[in-house]
């Protein structure tokens, strides 16, 4: 893949890579509104539900999904849903929390090495590269997916695959 030459300091492959999922175990906490209001309050909620009632041994890793609810206009209609790609489905799920099966797809993968502060960068340049792409999108969520642990890797090496839903 490629990497983004323009601006070093967004690390961004700009070639994607045709992936095929497969289905997943999610939980989550879904928010609607700004991106930079509701994230980080999201994510706060999962990790106090995570610290307390899950089995880290279950979690596989970090996913995030967005995408925009038609229905809504503005910042009202940005959707996401932070959580963990489970091992299985939990016996019993958390209050505050979501559970469901992510179905697999079709997805174009560019992968961000850096700061998740620079994913409100990244999304529009991937978005554009895929709308000048002999590339379609299709109708579902776009998804981050977190190949490393923020909390013992360090800023400049986090590495996030956004996936884009194409057909």
């Amino acid at each position: 893949m490629k990497t983004n030459t323009k601006a070093a300091l967004l690390n961004l492959t700009i070639e994607p890579e045709i992936v095929a999922t497969e289905p997943l175990w999610f939980l989550y906490v879904e928010k609607t509104g700004p991106f930079m209001q509701t994230a980080p309050k999201a994510w706060e909620e999962l990790r106090k539900v995570a610290q307390t009632q899950l089995d880290s041994n279950q979690i596989n890793g970090g996913l995030s999904l967005s995408g925009i609810d038609k229905s809504k206009k503005g910042d009202d209609a940005f959707q996401l849903q932070a959580g963990f790609n489970m091992k299985g489905k939990p016996a019993s799920i958390p209050a505050g929390l979501q559970f469901r099966e992510l179905k697999g797809g079709k997805y174009a993968r560019f992968l961000l090495t850096g700061s998740y502060s620079q994913l409100p960068e990244a999304y529009p340049r991937v978005l554009a590269i895929v709308d000048q792409s002999p590339l379609k999108m299709r109708e579902d969520f776009c998804i981050e997916k977190y190949l490393n642990n923020p909390a013992t890797t360090p800023e400049a090496e986090l590495l996030t695959e956004i996936l884009i839903p194409i057909l």
